[in-house]
């Protein structure tokens, strides 16, 4: 049934916060943030069929980091080269891991299959960026799904709103001008959705 696997899903996304300081509640206010995005941009484009699956695959964007070493994770300072090659194969790991999920109900239960593929697609690709400089592959431009580009929008907002062990919590406006003008490689249309979506109602304690 769909509440088995969003539950389980839910499960995953539990345990990959417990491994990571900090990351309470983050992929649950995600999947907020990209439901509320999806509604705002449907007002004014079509949306890929599997569109409906999206908030919910969020939940499990960092199950690979179930891989990576928990000192790596939450480590206070800055992260060496090789540290950051570890990280950043968090990516590769969750995809793969997911997409052999999605492998198991191939042929016997196609919204099971579907949901697990989307999310190894965003598990895999929600850092990549549409000027080439994300990863683990650097895509560029429309190599870049829209899944994808909506994924990273709200994972680096919520990041940034909710702090981490090594950076302190910005306030939303705050958040929005890193985005804009350190960080880079966001859609404006994506960042007025996800404007319009943080607007709806609070995400954070104490907001």
């Amino acid at each position: 049934m769909r509440l088995d696997f969003i539950a389980y899903a839910r499960l995953l996304a539990r345990t990959v916060s417990l491994h990571e300081d900090g990351a309470e509640g983050h992929s649950q206010r995600m999947e907020t943030l990209v439901e509320r995005m999806v509604a705002v941009l449907r007002q004014t484009e079509p949306l890929p069929e599997d569109a409906a699956l999206w908030p919910q695959a969020v939940l499990v964007h960092d199950f690979g980091k179930l891989f990576v070493p928990s000192q790596i994770l939450r480590k206070p300072q800055g992260l060496t080269p090789y540290e950051r090659g570890l990280m950043q194969q968090h990516t590769v790991m969750g995809r793969e891991e997911l997409s052999r999920l999605a492998g198991d109900f191939r042929g016997g239960a196609p919204l099971a299959h579907a949901f697990w593929g989307v999310a190894a697609k965003i598990a895999g690709g929600h850092h990549e960026r549409p000027d080439g400089m994300g990863y683990p592959l650097g895509l560029k431009g429309d190599a870049v799904p829209l899944v994808l580009r909506v994924a990273r929008t709200a994972d680096v907002y919520d990041a940034l709103t909710a702090g981490r062990a090594y950076r302190e919590a910005l306030t939303s406006e705050e958040a929005f001008r890193v985005m804009r003008e350190e960080i880079g490689g966001f859609d404006d249309d994506l960042l007025e959705a996800l404007a319009a979506a943080s607007e709806q109602g609070l995400l954070h304690a104490g907001d």
